[in-house]
């Protein structure tokens, strides 16, 4: 079957989504070099090797290659480990010089797979399987097709719906009382210099925010299947939020990558 291909307004934001994925790939293949030995290295704080060898003695064959999918079944010393970092690097490269595109993602999506699963503990964070994700379907978007445009709609409806859904569900009666943004801002992580003066801010400005985050996370993913203005309204909304966030706590790309995405819908 024969993939039909997407207007021609999505041709610049396609390249420029790939360029800018090329950055957070590069950035999260170089974050991971400058720790990786200390981390999964032979004598770090859960060497791969150890793991490797324990997952060998119960699963036979080439099994293991779906159960542990990575690279470091073939070398796990440390050299490959740093060799798989700076080789991801090389390919984030040649996708943002736009040289070998699709195989340059191909080769990032392997290489990022095997630090997700090579990294166990370190590595099992949202924003690696949301890298993932949508590395997976950046090397079809190459092709020009609607349905990979579509899927992206679909990555970033699903991502936020079940962002709302989880805190809905999650029992916790702060945000039920719309009162989880009063604890949020000295709570989190990582929080930035602007989240001491979010903190401060009146209990009844942040219930407000929370009632404006599960309108964003519940109601406006539906709003992204809808041409035109109330798509263009979805994306500003996200892109707003995820760069609140931004500002007032550290999450990696994660945010970034939410926002990246958006572009791919944002066309009248």
């Amino acid at each position: 079957m024969e993939l039909k291909l997407y207007p021609a307004p999505y041709h610049i934001v396609s390249w420029l989504f790939l360029r800018l994925l090329a950055f957070i790939y590069f950035s999260a293949f170089a974050s991971m070099a400058v720790q990786i030995e200390g981390l999964i290295g032979s004598n770090g704080i859960l060497p791969i090797a150890t793991r490797l060898a324990a997952i060998q003695g119960v699963v036979a064959g080439h099994e293991k290659f779906w159960l542990f999918p990575t690279l470091f079944w073939f070398d796990a010393s440390d050299l490959a480990l740093n060799v798989v970092c700076f080789t991801g690097m090389v390919a984030a490269l040649l996708v943002l010089l736009n040289v070998f595109t699709r195989s340059a993602l191909v080769l990032c999506f392997i290489l990022y797979l095997s630090l997700v699963y090579g990294g166990q503990d370190f590595m099992t964070f949202q924003w690696d399987f949301f890298l993932l994700e949508t590395g997976v379907l950046a090397i079809f978007l190459v092709s020009g097709s609607r349905i990979i445009v579509f899927l992206y709609h679909w990555l970033l409806a699903r991502f936020m719906f079940m962002g709302g859904l989880v805190k809905l569900t999650s029992g916790d009666p702060t945000w039920a009382n719309l009162s989880a943004l009063s604890y949020h801002y000295e709570t989190q992580p990582l929080p930035t210099p602007l989240a001491w003066y979010a903190h401060h801010l009146p209990d009844w400005f942040h219930g407000i925010c929370v009632g404006g985050i599960f309108f964003i996370e519940l109601i406006v993913p539906f709003l992204m299947f809808i041409p035109r203005r109330p798509r263009l309204f979805a994306a500003s909304a996200t892109i707003g939020l995820q760069s609140v966030i931004m500002l007032t706590g550290n999450y990696n790309f994660f945010n970034f990558i939410d926002g990246l995405v958006v572009l791919v819908f944002v066309r009248r």
